[in-house]
């Protein structure tokens, strides 16, 4: 694949995607407190759009961040600060300032000790809860049920400048061991001794995360690092295959999350660097809203819910998406596009980076 092909790719405008797909799946949850009637759980009963969404994130991160790293290790983790913190930062304290009051909640009643408690969890990238905001919802509390992820990303971050110290990149089939390791360690929480992992490591979920959620994203991440360690020719023909096959183990409950970090990263890396379909190569490439849109869609969607319940789901949904797109705009132009302005002094002029790291400079 030519430097040129790597420069030119759709990446930003498959983050936009992805963050619109969380968008469709998180509405009927959040409306109905369900996700029986989230549009991929109905087909095949075992993932969702926001599951899909996330799994391409994540494998989008690990090449590009892969990249990053590779590409400039002395700046790598506080460009990665850079990237993640002020944006989320800012969104933490709207839902805390605006949507919990809006939702319900009184902030004067808040004890000092609640409040270094939501002070501790912003800080350490965790979604921001204030219990009585939005009483008698499925979701009370939830100010950003999608700010979740940001933490397992950081995590990511922080395992991929560890790898690249320890000399994982250099010696490339070591990084492969262990992503094929963290592919395997999915098929435990399929078994019955699944719980008993869950159970054995729920002391670490403050500092690691859920045992399941923890390898299943870590995983993804690091099929796109050696994707990225390991370049591979896309033929469309593959991606063909590899999509038809996806789709069909995407109906059995063991495989589908395995088959979407490895049957699926062909075909998102193929669309990437091949697809030639030109509003995949312009849409979002240069002002990539997508963390914000991500970010600022379920505090709007839940505000909606809250307000409005009868609104009906596809109206809610749209609304979601034009009011995210919108704040995720004024977060890219007034924040994260002068923070990357900051990052871009960080490190070697983009003449002297690797081809894939300029597009590894955007958001997770």
């Amino acid at each position: 694949m030519s430097d040129s092909a790597r420069r030119q790719n759709a990446f930003g405008a498959l983050r936009l995607l992805f963050a619109s797909l969380v968008i469709a799946s998180h509405t009927p949850e959040i409306a109905e407190g369900l996700d029986v009637h989230e549009p991929l759980r109905m087909i095949f009963h075992t993932i969702t759009f926001g599951q899909l969404a996330v799994d391409g994130f994540f494998l989008i991160s690990g090449y590009l961040i892969t990249a990053s790293f590779i590409s400039d290790p002395r700046s790598y983790l506080l460009k990665r600060v850079l990237r993640i913190y002020p944006a989320f930062l800012v969104c933490a304290l709207l839902c805390v300032f605006v949507v919990a009051p809006l939702g319900g909640a009184h902030l004067e009643a808040m004890t000092l000790r609640q409040w270094l408690g939501l002070a501790g969890r912003i800080a350490m990238l965790k979604p921001p809860t204030i219990h009585e905001a939005f009483e008698g919802m499925a979701f009370q509390g939830v100010l950003n049920g999608s700010m979740w992820t940001i933490i397992y990303e950081f995590r990511c971050y922080l395992l991929a400048a560890v790898l690249g110290l320890l000399g994982f990149y250099r010696r490339r089939w070591l990084y492969l061991a262990l992503t094929v390791l963290l592919l395997a360690a999915n098929f435990l929480f399929q078994l019955p001794i699944g719980d008993t992992i869950l159970h054995l490591t729920r002391p670490l979920n403050g500092a690691l995360g859920e045992a399941n959620e923890t390898v299943r994203l870590t995983a993804a991440f690091g099929v796109g690092g050696c994707l990225r360690l390991y370049p591979i020719a896309y033929r469309g023909r593959w991606a063909a295959l590899a999509a038809v096959a996806l789709v069909a183990l995407c109906f059995v409950p063991w495989l589908a999350g395995v088959a979407l970090c490895t049957l699926g990263a062909y075909v998102l890396f193929w669309v990437a660097f091949e697809a030639t379909w030109t509003p995949l190569r312009t849409i979002n490439a240069k002002d990539d809203i997508s963390y914000g849109v991500y970010l600022y869609a379920w505090p709007i969607c839940i505000l909606l819910v809250w307000w409005w319940p009868d609104l009906p789901l596809v109206v809610n949904g749209l609304l979601t998406l034009a009011g995210s797109v919108t704040l995720g705009f004024i977060s890219w132009h007034l924040l994260e596009k002068r923070c990357m302005q900051l990052k871009a002094r960080l490190g070697p002029s983009p003449a002297e980076r690797p081809p894939a790291v300029a597009a590894a400079e955007a958001p997770p």
